[in-house]
């Protein structure tokens, strides 16, 4: 009887999945890092960390690994095919790890672990003195990883590039440039409009956490998000993360006397799990079978946080029912409601921030950390550069460094070069509402509760290609055209007319 024999790259995708499949458990430890885990337990996580990416190391460096991924790109597959593109990736994986030695990875892991748990202890005590060193630390090791990776024109390219494949600071700063501009722009015109006294009116209310949880829950369901294939749990700073493809977790805050914070939260995290939820699960543990990157990423997050979930559509549908769950709400009208929750005006922290100065808080953070990087500024320097900027762009100054440079927790887990994808995130989440609705009625299917045409166009578009396309390319595939800042400016300008006159 004749024996099939594996080709070089069935024996590499196998071995690949195998692989994967044991350092994904890493997601679920970070997931119980961010919920669960007890202080005690950091060190000991730091070395589980440690563990699982030197496995990982060793593999994609391993003689084998090379041996086989040479002869798979030997084997000649079709530009374009999922096998090319794995090929693609694989290759870009290995070339990056090689050139970073394993002992500079260990440390910026142990460091980083470390640090985050530092970080919450000097953010809840308003301490910059307790974590600046460690700060220190880590831009250290992230300046001497960039050295590694290499880099044509600036050590902060080098970060980038791990965030958003192939994106450059320069490319960056023109389109914030622009942003920038027309963002200040139409804030004069809000402060203008405030001052004359067109503001909303405040929310008030006592709104119990498990009857937010509920109302949450029933807003998961509505719109499609699959609760036997994931879990909405609380925690400081929301996220979402894919454990495997029948496990996509999303977390959340809630605040008492907000009832808004939580619910855009959870919108917000939705929109990234259900991007997780719909590449195809027959492509778990291979490179196309991720998601295309942190902005198309970030896009799915903000299209519904944003693009719909504050639209006025949405509250036509769900605002009764908000009422329902929480009675003192029968005081404010749906169109008083529509408006506190597109209120516009300077704020200090980011992620509670308006759509239109969004962007600006983005902004900031991304020329600090360019600095940082590029040894343009010092560590010890930066809370003062924070609050400069700030008041540069924001016309105030935060009051303490949680609400300053303290508030985030990308730095001291060692993500430089990851604030740029939000904003891109936004322009593409703008384009897509352009796109999609020259085919779909997009007020008609919110007011009338058809997610399914919504979500149906995106899975169609983007996320049942995983990362089979280069993330700049799936944005062309979809709209037509690369990410168009005019297109936030248009968006962001209806708004201001909307509420502001």
């Amino acid at each position: 009887m004749e024996t099939l024999t594996k080709s070089a790259y069935e024996e590499l995708i196998e071995e690949v999945r195998r692989v994967h499949h044991i350092t994904s458990v890493r997601s679920l430890l970070g997931w119980d890092q961010r919920t669960h885990m007890p202080r005690k337990a950091v060190k000991f996580r730091a070395m589980q960390y440690a563990a699982l990416t030197e496995y990982a190391y060793n593999f994609i460096t391993s003689d084998r690994f090379v041996s086989l991924l040479e002869r798979a790109e030997s084997e000649g597959y079709a530009e374009g095919s999922r096998e090319s593109m794995n090929l693609y990736w694989l290759r870009r994986t290995y070339e990056k790890t090689v050139k970073v030695p394993l002992d500079l990875t260990l440390r910026l892991i142990r460091k980083t672990t470390e640090t985050e748990v530092i970080w919450r202890e000097a953010k809840a005590k308003d301490r910059p003195d307790l974590v600046l060193p460690h700060l220190k630390e880590i831009v250290e090791l992230e300046r001497e990883k960039a050295a590694y990776l290499g880099y044509e024109s600036e050590p902060y390219d080098a970060l980038l590039d791990g965030y958003e494949p192939g994106l450059k600071a320069e490319h960056v700063e023109r389109t914030f440039s622009l942003l920038k501009e027309e963002t200040v722009k139409l804030l004069n015109r809000v402060k203008e409009a405030r001052e004359s006294g067109r503001v909303p009116e405040t929310i008030r209310g006592r709104f119990p956490v498990e009857d937010q949880r509920r109302f949450h829950l029933f807003l998961l369901r509505s719109i499609g998000y699959d609760l036997e294939a994931g879990r909405l749990d609380e925690t400081t700073h929301p996220f979402a993360v894919r454990i495997t493809p029948g496990d996509v977790r999303i977390t959340t805050r809630y605040k008492e006397d907000d009832v808004t914070d939580g619910i855009f939260s959870t919108l917000h995290e939705m929109g990234h799990a259900l991007y997780e939820m719909g590449v195809p699960e027959e492509w778990f543990g291979e490179p196309v079978g991720s998601t295309s990157s942190l902005s198309v990423h970030e896009s799915q997050s903000r299209f519904w946080e944003n693009v719909i979930g504050r639209s006025p559509e949405f509250w036509e549908r769900f605002y009764p029912y908000l009422q329902a769950f929480f009675p003192s709400l029968y005081d404010v009208s749906v169109e008083g409601f529509l408006f506190a929750v597109n209120d516009m005006k300077p704020s200090f922290i980011r992620i509670e921030a308006d759509e239109l100065t969004y962007n600006l808080h983005i902004i900031l953070r991304f020329e600090l950390e360019r600095d940082l990087i590029n040894g343009r500024l010092n560590v010890e320097d930066l809370p003062e550069a924070w609050n400069q900027k700030f008041r540069e762009m924001f016309g105030i100054t935060p009051p303490t460094y949680r609400q300053g440079f303290l508030q985030d927790i990308h730095w001291f887990s060692g993500s430089f070069g990851y604030f740029p994808t939000y904003a891109f995130g936004n322009v593409i989440a703008a384009q897509i509402r352009n796109s999609m609705g020259k085919d779909v009625d997009i007020p008609s299917a919110v007011r009338s509760g058809d997610f399914g045409v919504i979500l149906g166009w995106l899975r169609e578009k983007i996320h049942r290609h995983g990362s089979l396309y280069r993330p700049m390319d799936l944005v062309r595939r979809a709209t037509g055209e690369d990410p168009n800042p005019a297109y936030l400016v248009d968006y962001l300008r209806e708004k201001v007319e909307r509420f502001y006159g």
